[in-house]
């Protein structure tokens, strides 16, 4: 059964519009003996602040009871007198092309790459692809052990480039760094001038432009910081070198046992049925094949 609507929550919004709604809650809680908190409550469900613009009786006129509790039915759409969607018909004025050819969504056509930036995350369709990874398609080697090597011959490529950056830069940089600033600058010059009217030479002023150094920095780098950093790059890639090797030697093992197994598979058909047997099925099977 509903809990039947108290009287003083109606009595309680009324006393707040009639002042305008400058009347305290607390006031009208000790007014109707009730609890602060139940006043605050009433406001926010009955929505006290929409009918605050309207009259008392207006808001409290023709209402019929919302429900079992019988509360006053919420406000709904713009207040009284808005004018603010006159002319509106909604959607875009006639004419508008802005969305012409736009399938919807913020991904924009099919397979669009304009978000793409290193293309780590990239997706590859066989479709799409170009003339040269066609051909190239065809003749990658898929096997694990065939990428494992591939991947070793990379990673002895980069550990050499490191190498080569380590000796250039024993051999070639210094501590020192020289930089220079220049900044463009307007100089006044007086230049000669001849009258070819009267043949009077005189002192015309000119403006010229040009570059003028302001400021040269000498800056002193470790050139040691650098080859460290160079020979810590160049362990992590030995580290992952050694890594692949053990792998790839993981791997080779791993076949070796395969082909070790299945070689005892067949030496153990051949103790089981005997050359002759095992002959003797294989010439059926060939004429099973031809259809004899």
């Amino acid at each position: 059964m509903a809990r039947e609507r108290s009287p003083e929550r109606d009595k309680a919004k009324l006393m707040w519009l009639e002042s305008g709604g400058k009347m305290k809650l607390k006031d009208i809680a000790a007014a109707l003996s009730v609890p602060e908190s139940r006043v605050r409550k009433w406001k926010a469900v009955d929505r006290w602040q929409d009918d605050l613009n309207g009259s008392v009786e207006d808001s409290f006129k023709g209402s019929a009871p919302n429900g079992a509790n019988g509360s006053v039915p919420k406000s709904r759409g713009a207040p009284k007198g808005n004018k603010n969607a006159v002319g509106n018909r909604g959607g875009a004025p006639p004419g508008n092309q802005n969305a012409k050819g736009n399938s919807g969504g913020a991904g924009g056509p099919l397979r669009n790459n304009k978000a793409l930036k290193t293309g780590m995350y990239e997706t590859i369709f066989m479709d799409a692809l170009d003339a040269d990874e066609q051909d190239l398609l065809d003749q990658i080697d898929t096997s694990p052990i065939a990428q494992a090597q591939e991947q070793l011959i990379m990673l002895s490529l980069q550990e050499r480039r490191h190498l080569k950056r380590v000796k250039l830069l024993e051999a070639g940089l210094s501590d020192e760094e020289r930089k220079v600033k220049e900044e463009l600058h307007r100089r006044k010059d007086s230049v000669p001038y001849t009258n070819p009217a009267t043949g009077v030479e005189k002192m015309v002023p000119l403006i010229t432009e040009g570059m003028k150094v302001t400021e040269i920095t000498t800056v002193v780098t470790s050139k040691l910081d650098k080859i460290l950093k160079q020979e810590e790059a160049l362990t992590k890639t030995r580290d992952k070198k050694i890594r692949l090797i053990n792998q790839i030697a993981s791997m080779q093992q791993e076949e070796e046992k395969l082909a070790l197994a299945r070689e005892r598979l067949e030496l153990e058909k051949y103790k089981v049925y005997g050359p002759d047997k095992l002959d003797g099925e294989d010439e059926e099977e060939e004429e099973d094949d031809l259809g004899w």
